[in-house]
């Protein structure tokens, strides 16, 4: 059986070193209170209107620029920021959090170039600016895990697994290990990074993201039962987004849990359409184990449109076609999946009872 797994990578981890610096912050005005809380909720643009308004009436408090700065990576102000950092770092130099802005504006410059290997230069860049903010604080754990995200980025992974494991030993941290966990997922080191994200999990039960990304790396081991559970249990302390009904549909379906597969994906699709093409597939085959052929004609009509050069989505709707009485579409489906995939013998087969 195949099923498409989430898509796991440490691009999805890039924010590790966001963790506010320590502060001996007292009351600040009303606009940056308000922009932190917005900032939080992911309102970026509202937020940074605020940290605006709050730099006019503290010009010279690094907590304001700070959050300025990050509140403009986040909308895309990539050279502000940058600016914002590095006048941040010049005039403040025992303010760490300077240094963790300034190493995130050069990593989402590297991102955002369009010629990686000449964006390494911004990555070199992050790397001296975490062993500066290293001399001013080497217990502070965000360093060495934005130290890890950099060298995973510039694909020196023994680097940035000794980085995060540092991390680690200074503040231990759910986003660090499923950090770590990836590292190992992209290294084919599956037990190990089993291990991790079990312990992200324990340290943030209510991240439902964490559990689908747990529960993906469970489905490729095999486990299809813990990573059921995995969802179930997050369901019951957080309800499962389309990812995680998806993930838990794909776990149901291997275990052949037909029915409740097919719940978990119409969830999934009802709630992204267009997200998850495989969604529609597995549906049709549920539908078709369930005796319901019209449905699961329904459901891989939808994946061929979504994904057209898939050889067996096409194979199973020519099967769901033929069961209905529909020789021409059947054959039609076939006939294209062989196009997709020459020598496709069990489409050959129903073209020749055709």
């Amino acid at each position: 059986m195949r099923w498409i797994l989430l898509a796991l990578g440490l691009l999805a981890v890039s924010s590790l070193a966001q963790t506010p610096p320590p502060s001996n912050q007292v009351e600040k005005q009303d606009a940056f209170r308000l922009g932190v809380q917005l900032y939080s909720l992911g309102r970026y643009e509202a937020a940074l209107e605020l940290f605006e308004r709050a730099l006019k009436e503290k010009p010279q408090d690094p907590d304001v620029l700070y959050w300025l700065a990050r509140a403009q990576l986040k909308v895309g102000l990539l050279n502000p920021a940058l600016e914002n950092a590095k006048g941040l770092v010049a005039r403040n130099p025992r303010y760490i959090g300077g240094y963790m802005v300034l190493s995130e504006a050069y990593v989402a410059l590297f991102r955002a170039s369009e010629d990686r290997e000449k964006g390494k230069g911004y990555l070199d860049q992050a790397l001296t600016v975490l062993r500066d903010a290293e001399r001013v604080n080497p217990r502070y754990a965000p360093i060495y895990a934005q130290r890890g995200l950099v060298y995973a980025f510039l694909g020196q992974a023994d680097k940035a697994e000794e980085a995060f494991k540092k991390a680690l030993s200074l503040q231990d941290s759910a986003e660090v290990r499923a950090a770590l966990a990836e590292l190992y997922l992209a290294a084919g080191r599956l037990d190990e990074a089993l291990e991790q994200y079990g312990k992200a999990v324990q340290l943030s039960p209510q991240d439902g993201n964490l559990r689908v990304r747990y529960a993906s790396a469970l489905l490729l081991k095999g486990r299809a039962e813990e990573a059921a559970r995995v969802l179930e249990e997050g369901h019951r302390l957080k309800p499962l987004d389309a990812e995680g009904w998806y993930t838990l549909g794909q776990a149901y379906f291997v275990l052949g849990r037909h029915k409740e597969a097919g719940v978990a994906l119409e969830n999934a699709v009802a709630l992204a359409p267009l997200r998850f093409p495989a969604a529609y597939f597995y549906l049709g085959q549920i539908y078709m184990a369930l005796g319901d052929w019209q449905k699961a004609k329904s459901r891989l009509t939808v994946a061929v449109r979504l994904e057209p050069k898939k050889a067996d989505y096409r194979y199973q709707l020519c099967l769901a076609n033929e069961r209905l009485g529909d020789k021409e579409g059947a054959r039609y489906q076939c006939q294209e999946a062989l196009k997709l995939r020459p020598g496709y013998k069990e489409a050959e087969e129903v073209l020749k009872r055709l």
